[in-house]
């Protein structure tokens, strides 16, 4: 065991300053496991030089996360791409304040010199957000591609983006992405596949909130008419920002694979929950996917996909809890099995315009 012990301090020792660095920048940032924290507490008590480089790092990092965590994190991956070490992309969230105040951030620069590793770390600069961030396109220039009832599209964009839009749906866009970031307008569902690039934060606005990230894929579905907004990630990390009308602080909630945020935003609550991702984007492969749902909800999708009105005949049919899986198939035949899932029968007439419910045959 003794041997073991001098064994690990000199390999402490002989560590070359960027190893520690990637060390150290996973422990401040959170991405470190439990073996590397021992081994970061060990390469601290056995080397006196970098145990105060790691105070120096741990104060400002200290300082700026009471101003914007990710700014920081924003920092600490410039370091780490000037290095070329691996580490998992961190969200940026380069939205300016609504307020439109100056908002202060820095980041931490690197020297290796031959013989010596010196870390330099700076408090940048206070900047307002006009010379931070270009300006946004006006939404008169974007490109606009909107989806009628029953009707769903495929979109590249110009950075190499590809956007699933489903029916009912409604994206906004510019040409060509020009200054600092990628924003684009969403009203509806949607699944992104986002083209990495650590310089330009990919950025969607919705009515009641903001999705932000680097380069990952994940689906939002925010539909003017409905109470919830979801965003659920597939691969990356994406960061969350709903839009309160009281005077709440703001929130960013960061999530990652096979999670997502419900926001229900007339009475502003956020839940963050694991999901099956497969299933919430399962509408790009022409499937949908009904879990406990009623079939007030189920007949909302229906009418997305098929363009027909459903009309409830009698009200109780609507709080119907009713559970289903399809594949292209069409609006007669799932109907035809959900109207069998109940002890009661559920009948259903299909026009040209509309989908009739009525739990009396007669009526129909």
């Amino acid at each position: 065991m003794h041997c073991l012990l001098i064994s690990e301090h000199y390999n402490f020792l002989s560590m070359n300053n960027n190893d520690f660095l990637l060390l150290v920048s996973k422990n401040l940032s959170g991405e470190v496991t439990e073996s590397e924290t021992k081994e970061l507490e060990l390469i601290i008590s056995a080397n006196t030089e970098f145990a105060q480089q790691y105070k120096l790092l741990k104060q400002f990092w200290a300082e700026e996360s009471n101003t914007n965590q990710v700014f920081v994190e924003d920092g600490l991956q410039k370091v780490l791409q000037r290095l070329e070490l691996p580490f998992e992309t961190p969200v940026k969230d380069m939205e300016a304040e609504r307020k439109r105040k100056s908002v202060k951030w820095f980041y931490f620069r690197v020297a290796v010199a031959a013989g010596a590793a010196i870390i330099l770390t700076t408090a940048l600069f206070l900047k307002s957000t006009n010379n931070n961030k270009t300006a946004p396109v006006e939404i008169s220039k974007l490109e606009k591609k909107q989806n009628s009832k029953g009707t769903k599209s495929i979109i590249e964009l110009s950075d190499g983006s590809k956007v699933w839009l489903n029916a009912d749906s409604k994206i906004q866009y510019p040409p060509l992405f020009a200054g600092r970031t990628r924003e684009i307008y969403l009203d509806g569902e949607a699944f992104f596949e986002v083209a990495k690039n650590a310089q330009k934060p990919f950025i969607i606005h919705l009515s009641n909130g903001t999705v932000k990230v680097l380069g990952t894929s994940f689906n939002v579905r925010a539909y003017n008419n409905e109470k919830v907004v979801e965003t659920s990630v597939a691969t990356g990390k994406v960061a969350f920002i709903p839009k309160y009308n009281s005077n709440k602080k703001q929130d960013t909630i960061f999530i990652t694979p096979n999670n997502k945020v419900q926001y229900h935003f007339t009475d502003e609550k956020i839940a963050l929950m694991p999901t099956v991702v497969t299933e919430d984007k399962a509408w790009t492969e022409g499937k949908l996917i009904f879990k406990a749902m009623t079939l007030q909800a189920i007949t909302t999708e229906l009418e997305r996909n098929f363009g027909k009105k459903a009309v409830f005949l009698d009200d109780e049919a609507r709080q119907y809890v009713l559970t289903g899986s399809f594949q292209n198939n069409t609006l007669a035949e799932i109907m035809y099995y959900l109207s069998l899932s109940k002890t009661k029968k559920i009948y259903y007439r299909i026009t040209s315009n509309e989908l009739r419910i009525a739990l009396d045959e007669t009526k129909l």
